[in-house]
């Protein structure tokens, strides 16, 4: 590791000033915990809901409960280690480059993120570290990370957040101490970039509207919940919460019953196969629709979508003046379906759309999946996914729960005789 690795250091090129950093270890371990607590406060109607039902379930069967809590704690703690390993993965030696220019928040790690300050949301400022955030899906923010020890200063920092809570203000101006010709100055930076921006292979346009916004986010949806890409991820986070779950249902029904018999582990086992299928089978497309409520996600999902194609990767321009590139060495799969092609990150989390109506011929579709092929894209067929309808879920619900009822009748009935 290069020693600019192993340390941070501060680019001054006049009013536009780059931080390059590594996260440590314990940085990482604090943005994970704050993380989770952020979005534990978006979701503060089901930790109600919780909360109610176990206090109801404490007033008539209080060691059920108690057995329960236990159970919903372990469960807590194994998907944390889980999820702390994974984002460890995905943060761990990576280096960081983050920078705002104008009124543009730019980072890069690996990938390149870049949005208006404007989209900023969220600033949240821990022990350690400095987190932005933004709205990447209904109740789900996604974060820009950056250590406070980068600034020289507590006065350097509070000009860089002047800067992301108002970029169109005087602190935009005041950044750079001394530095009178901002506006030149940035923009002969930019003209810098462009002249060092590699050749550009195709461009495509196209523009999605809700409607379209919810298939292309089905589509995608489908290939991951299939094997288009191998053994879906989410298999086995619902194989050890189905795990957990059979074993606290089990618990809970033994403690009521005040024994272990094997019609109720039978009737527990069924109930737990049967959420497992509602969850692993349930059809995406409500919870897709349901974002769009939040008028965040609306106005980042609809609207004007650009996809350019260059030696070095593939850029995207989203719609609320958000920009990513992906270099071609993090995108593995190239999937085509009815209505546009998805190229894949490796990490099977983020993913590129591109409309096939944006293609002026087939020739210039030929072109594009020759490109992809030579950067070393795996060209892959789109299984089905399958779903099992509400209606049918219902259904076996109802079965589950009347032969449960006779059989328990006939117990009844056999130990009366």
């Amino acid at each position: 590791m290069g020693r600019w690795q192993q340390e941070e250091k501060v680019h001054m090129n006049n009013t536009v000033r780059q931080y390059e950093y590594v996260m440590e270890g314990t940085e990482i371990r604090e943005f994970y915990l704050a993380a989770w607590w952020e979005q534990c406060k978006c979701r503060k109607g089901v930790w109600l809901r919780l909360l109610l039902i176990l206090t109801v379930e404490f007033l008539i069967i209080p060691k059920a409960t108690v057995l329960i809590v236990a159970m919903v704690v372990v469960m807590f703690l194994v998907s944390g280690v889980y999820n702390y390993k994974v984002t460890a993965g995905l943060l761990e030696g990576q280096p960081w480059k983050t920078r705002i220019e104008g009124d543009r928040l730019q980072v890069e790690k690996g990938d390149y993120s870049e949005t208006s300050c404007r989209n900023i949301k969220f600033i949240r400022r821990t022990k350690h570290l400095l987190m932005l955030g933004y709205l990447q899906s209904a109740k789900r923010p996604a974060w820009f990370i950056v250590p406070l020890r980068v600034f020289g200063s507590d006065k350097e920092r509070e000009m860089f957040l002047d800067r992301i809570r108002n970029p169109q203000g005087q602190a935009a101006a005041a950044y750079g101490d001394g530095m009178e010709n901002a506006a030149e100055n940035a923009n002969m930076a930019g003209q810098e970039r462009e002249k060092t921006v590699s050749q550009e292979y195709m461009r495509f346009s196209y523009r999605l509207d809700a409607e379209r916004w919810v298939r292309f986010q089905k589509g995608v949806a489908e290939i991951l919940n299939s094997s288009s890409l191998g053994r879906p991820v989410r298999t086995y986070g619902v194989l050890v919460w189905g795990c957990m779950m059979a074993v606290t249902a089990i618990g809970c029904a033994c403690v009521i019953a005040g024994t272990l018999h094997w019609l109720l582990v039978c009737f527990c086992l069924a109930v737990t196969v049967w959420v497992m299928l509602w969850i692993y089978y349930r059809n995406p497309e409500k919870s897709i629709r349901r974002q769009l409520k939040s008028p965040e996600v609306a106005a980042k999902a609809c609207g004007i979508w650009q996809v350019s194609l260059s030696e070095e990767g593939i850029t995207v321009n989203m719609p609320m003046e958000m920009k990513s590139f992906y270099p071609w060495k993090s995108l593995r799969w190239l999937v085509e379906k009815e209505e546009a092609f998805y190229l894949l990150h490796q990490d099977k989390r983020h993913y590129i759309m591109i409309a096939k109506d944006s293609f002026l011929s087939r020739d210039q579709v030929d072109a594009f999946r020759r490109i992809c092929a030579q950067q070393g894209m795996q060209k892959t067929a789109a299984k089905k996914a399958y779903y099992m309808p509400g209606w049918l879920m219902g259904v076996v619900f109802g079965l589950i729960m009347a032969v449960s009822m006779v059989v328990f009748l006939v117990k009844i009935y056999l130990d009366v005789r």
